[in-house]
């Protein structure tokens, strides 16, 4: 059944005006609820599925034309990044002040989806398109090769799969804020997360053995799954009205008063930035973990031990995504996320043990499960949480540009040490020329370094929180909401 667009009573509504089933102008019924949830998480599992693939994939591939850790750093993280912290302000702002019959979040969704298939498709066929390419390019310079031709069409691909891609990676996200009724959130979200762990462990397990072996197979499979996901999501979820939006300049068009308002209002107040400076150190830290997959490879593990490693981690994360958005709900998302993110910093700290000790090929394989085990507890936690803590922090009238800006920051992070961990990396392949693979051992210690501050800028973000009145006081600054009744203490 639809939501309705109004809050009358209906002969199928829980009640009259239920305000636990209304979200905005939309008050579904059970039903319709259900269905609401059904469509919202058959998206994310397309969508986490296709994020999977291409992120992993294509290192494999990078990695057997034989790029360096710094090209690959160069393709897989400051490209697409350096694009997220330029384009993600303007889609998310666009998309916040956007108003159409479909909404102003799905047609965004709609219109970049049969994009992106066609461009997951052809990185997968980028071996063969770049071996046809070669002779009509490779002939302009001696110093052009076949692989460098290939390295060159994945850039020119990820370009144009990233451009489409921002556009369900920053909206879709925006979309349960405008049809998710406030009282079912957590449980939303705790479900949502479920379904996008459920989506990387059947890759890791079933698939990433594979994925040198069938790459074209593999993209041509989450090419289709996405398109007819993200087709039928978008027929089938309707969105509410919306007031006419805030103009953000006088002026008719763009003008640079958009983007000084842009930045007035997302970094004018000390708690955003906190935020934003936790995402920048977030990034940072994540920006080489990409290289972890060949970290585990020179302790002996194959792709099959990885993947069930991997598999076995998503499971227990799975598992526990839940029961962690419930602890949210009840305790306050932000009291989750500190301590969660505080002690993964401490199990990558952890993680440093092989750069001192050589296991086993079996040994390194139980240790590196337990860890990877340990760190899906904590990272259940955090993911579960996460985006409920912008819900409380940032203006729910502006939610997209705020959540822009926030993004925007984490990529400039990865952006730059992308660059510098690539370069980290290269310069130990030499200092340990004599000992193969052993540099990537490093890899935990540079994340370590930044998630310990990343984890110092929210307890600071905490600090403020609470200075500006915590769970029974707090007001987003700059918004026009009132303080609620708590529902924690």
């Amino acid at each position: 059944m639809e939501p309705s667009q109004s809050s009358r009573p209906s002969a199928f509504a829980p009640g009259p005006a239920d305000p636990r089933y209304c979200c905005g102008t939309l008050t579904y019924t059970k039903p319709g609820l259900f269905r609401l949830f059904g469509f919202l998480l058959w998206g994310d599992f397309c969508f986490s599925f296709m994020e999977v693939v291409w992120g992993s994939v294509l290192l494999l591939v990078l990695k057997s034309h034989g790029a360096s850790n710094t090209v690959i750093s160069v393709v897989l993280t400051i490209i697409p990044y350096v694009m997220n912290a330029i384009l993600n302000p303007i889609i998310s702002t666009a998309s916040d002040r956007y108003r159409s019959k479909r909404g102003r979040r799905i047609p965004f969704l709609l219109f970049s989806a049969p994009f992106i298939s066609f461009f997951l498709i052809l990185m997968g066929f980028s071996n063969e398109l770049g071996a046809l390419l070669y002779p009509w390019i490779g002939g302009l310079s001696p110093v052009i090769t076949k692989a460098g031709v290939t390295i060159g069409l994945i850039c020119v691909l990820i370009v144009s799969f990233r451009f489409f891609e921002l556009f369900v990676a920053t909206v879709f996200w925006y979309l349960f804020n405008d049809v998710v009724p406030e009282a079912f959130m957590g449980r939303f979200l705790g479900m949502f997360r479920v379904i996008s762990a459920l989506a990387g462990v059947l890759f890791n397990y079933f698939i990433l053995q594979y994925a040198e072996s069938h790459t074209r197979e593999i993209f041509l499979g989450a090419g289709i799954l996405y398109g007819l996901g993200f087709l039928l999501l978008s027929l089938n979820v309707k969105e509410g009205s919306y007031p006419p939006p805030e103009k953000m300049s006088q002026k008719k068009g763009f003008s640079l008063e958009v983007v000084a308002t842009f930045f007035r209002e997302c970094f004018s107040h000390r708690i955003y930035r906190l935020v934003f400076l936790n995402s920048l150190t977030n990034g940072m830290a994540g920006a080489i973990s990409g290289f972890s997959l060949f970290m585990m490879m020179s302790l002996g593990l194959t792709l099959a031990d990885i993947g069930k490693v991997a598999a076995l981690s998503g499971v227990v994360g799975m598992v526990l995504l839940y029961p962690m958005g419930t602890l949210a709900d009840r305790f306050h998302p932000l009291r989750i996320v500190l301590p969660a993110q505080t002690a993964f910093a401490l199990v990558t700290a952890v993680s440093c043990i092989f750069l001192f000790v050589n296991f086993s090929r079996e040994g390194a394989f139980w240790i590196v499960a337990l860890l990877s085990a340990t760190t899906a507890v904590v990272l259940a936690a955090n993911t579960a949480a996460l985006l409920p803590m912008y819900m409380h922090i940032f203006p729910r009238e502006r939610f997209g540009q705020f959540c822009a800006a926030n993004a925007m920051c984490g990529s400039i992070g990865l952006v730059v040490a992308g660059a510098l961990g690539g370069l980290f990396l290269d310069v130990l392949k030499k200092v340990f020329s004599s000992r193969g693979d052993y540099y990537y051992r490093f890899v935990p210690v540079w994340s370590f370094l930044f998630l310990a501050f990343a984890a110092f800028a929210l307890w600071l973000v905490f600090k403020e929180w609470k200075r500006l009145g915590g769970i029974r006081g707090y007001v987003p600054p700059g918004s026009s909401m009132k303080p609620k009744e708590p529902l924690i203490s």
